[in-house]
């Protein structure tokens, strides 16, 4: 018996939802009746007397109309689910014999499918039954599909998107100042350890893997919400109000999930922040960002001063931070990120609260080590075997193509950085290596983890979902008795 199975949304443009029908995730494809869009899953030579499906809400709320046909265009039945909440499922029980559908509880008992919990209005009923009868009458065996109207045809565009405002909470322990205005201001020498937030403008008409900046003759003098990222906002908290607000955050998020970034060498208090700020939007990001700013002397010229404190000054606040935010947030799932010579900070820090026996008891999920500016020789024999196992999935991103490690790689005596794709790479088990040599961006090639789609996309997959390689269009490649991967 072969039968159709019909998905139509209240809303007037598809919403975002996964489907998975006996256990086996499936596309759906378009249709479109009267101006409508239908989505079709067509079951060919199907036996079985039931049908497992599964709708999970990958979006805001979501009122999605089924609708179940057999091959002669008889409708089975129809009906509805309303999910409120991203990431919500509804486990269904289609039975075919006797045309109804049951929900599954989270005791894997059946129970008749129910109105959601938040009743539909009067209105809504309405608007929910034409929909149903729509659908019953357009697939009827005996009614040929109607054609859309000239008017139908064309779609108007979209506004143009919105700026939006993200919150960026910080710890830093560079020297502050403050303005006559007094306005709060960090800069790029050493001071004592300070939690705040940052609100930061990101323009909606902004490309993924942008960081637009007014020209560098007007930055801090002119900015264009439109056009700019810009802090608009820096708020000093004390401790408890800045882990309220972290746990705040934390909490309203659908994940239940927290992010620590942790920056590389020339990198000032300001860009820290929006480099986060841009890193939270283009993955989508919707926990608690974070980013710890170290004393950076943000000059090209001052690369030992930038080494010299990347030995041991703002290690152990970087230690307890993390610490607290796993311990004292509610975070479920903690990922951090270090970029450059950042690694240095977060590799260290793992290493202690692995020998602490920290990373035992909680594990975090992931932790992405960018471009890494750490002797490679060092990170395979005394570094990876400490940290492989702190996170569900441990990646490292090199490139042939990142000037800026190349120029370290002769500064050391050409030693090779574990951030640098040579004819030799870093490669470590339980540390996915990968190669992202075929996606250089800026001219120094060495902010690639957060310029590229691709490796945005790579980030968003596995933070998000908690993809592994295998499942981020990543490719395999073996040598020795060794691999690591790269992009297709």
């Amino acid at each position: 018996m072969n039968y159709r199975i019909y998905f139509e949304f209240k809303a007037v443009e598809r919403q975002l939802i996964g489907v998975s029908l006996n256990g086996e995730n499936v596309g759906l494809q378009t249709e479109v009746v009267a101006g409508h869009r239908i989505y079709v899953y067509e079951l060919r030579n199907y036996q079985e007397r039931s049908i497992a499906l599964r709708i999970q809400n990958l979006s805001e709320a979501v009122t999605v109309i089924i609708s179940v046909h057999s091959d002669a265009g008889q409708n089975i039945l129809s009906d509805w689910q309303t999910l409120e909440q991203p990431d919500e499922a509804a486990e269904l029980r289609i039975d075919l014999l006797e045309s109804r559908i049951e929900r599954i509880t989270d005791s894997g008992r059946l129970m008749p499918n129910m109105v959601p919990v938040r009743r539909p209005s009067r209105n809504e009923i309405k608007e929910i039954r034409a929909k149903i009868q729509f659908v019953e009458q357009k697939y009827s065996a005996n009614q040929s599909f109607a054609q859309p109207t000239r008017d139908e045809l064309l779609t108007a565009r979209a506004d143009e998107p919105q700026n939006t405002l993200v919150d960026v909470f910080y710890a830093t322990d560079r020297a502050r100042q403050q303005n006559k205005s007094g306005e709060i201001a960090y800069t790029n020498k050493r001071g004592d350890l300070e939690l705040g937030v940052c609100q930061v403008n990101v323009p909606g008409n902004r490309k993924k893997g942008e960081l637009p900046l007014p020209p560098w003759y007007l930055f801090g003098l002119y900015t264009n919400d439109a056009l700019h990222m810009s802090v608009k906002r820096t708020d000093q908290l004390r401790p408890d109000d800045f882990f309220a607000q972290v746990t705040a955050k934390v909490g309203g998020s659908p994940e239940k999930d927290a992010l620590l970034f942790i920056h590389g060498f020339n990198v000032g208090f300001t860009e820290s922040v929006l480099r986060t700020a841009q890193i939270t939007a283009d993955i989508g990001f919707r926990g608690a960002p974070i980013v710890y700013s170290w004393p950076s002397r943000k000059s090209v010229f001052k690369y030992a001063a930038d080494e010299a404190t990347s030995t041991g000054y703002s290690i152990d606040n970087i230690i307890e931070l993390i610490k607290t935010i796993r311990t004292r947030t509610g975070a479920e799932r903690v990922h951090l990120i270090a970029h450059s010579m950042g690694n240095r900070f977060l590799t260290d820090a793992l290493k202690t609260l692995g020998d602490q026996g920290f990373t035992q008891e909680f594990q975090f999920n992931q932790i992405i080590l960018a471009a890494p500016d750490i002797d490679a020789e060092v990170f395979v024999k005394n570094i990876a075997p400490k940290i492989a196992h702190a996170g569900e999935q441990v990646t490292l991103y090199t490139s042939l193509h990142d000037k800026a490690l190349r120029l370290s790689n002769t500064i050391h005596g050409d030693i090779q950085r574990a951030g640098f794709a040579g004819k030799l790479l870093a490669v470590f088990p339980g540390i996915d290596t990968v190669d992202a040599s075929k996606e250089s961006t800026d001219f120094l090639g060495h902010g690639y983890f957060a310029q590229s789609k691709t490796l945005i996309n790579d980030i968003f997959a596995a933070t998000r979902h908690g993809h592994g390689p295998e499942a981020r269009n990543l490719r395999r490649r073996v040598s020795g008795e060794r691999f690591y991967w790269d992009f297709q």
